[in-house]
């Protein structure tokens, strides 16, 4: 793989290790959205949610398996993006906030496809 290609991958597994580790020492916050958003067990699936972003992250970014650990992150983020970022609840500067961030889960989903195709 080319230098520029280690380096995408790491780049974006980064917000993914990241998140998942910030989330894995308070969940609270991401608890309390999944509780909203009527998940059940959110306390548990918040855990596995976060453990798998930062153990795909993990992947993609040392280049294991990276079709594998990018469709997990893909799979990971629908969740995290419809439970963390639903502008269509918001009014205001709060829904151009939210709105903004769906869009760029939306662009991270379309690099993990992009990343996830690579043969």
């Amino acid at each position: 793989m080319s230098v520029t290609g280690v380096l995408g991958r790491a780049l974006l597994a980064s917000i993914f290790i990241k998140s998942g580790l910030e989330h894995l020492q308070n969940p609270d916050p991401i608890v309390r959205a999944a509780k909203g958003a009527e998940i059940p067990e959110p306390e548990l699936v918040v855990k596995v949610n976060s453990a798998v972003m930062v153990g795909a992250g993990t992947m993609l970014a040392l280049g294991v398996a990276p079709r594998l650990a990018s469709t997990a992150l893909a799979v990971s983020l629908v969740l995290t993006t419809v439970v963390g970022h639903p502008f269509w609840d918001k009014q205001g500067a709060e829904r151009m906030h939210q709105q903004t961030h769906f869009l760029k889960n939306l662009a991270l989903f379309g690099a993990l496809l992009a990343v996830g195709s690579r043969k």
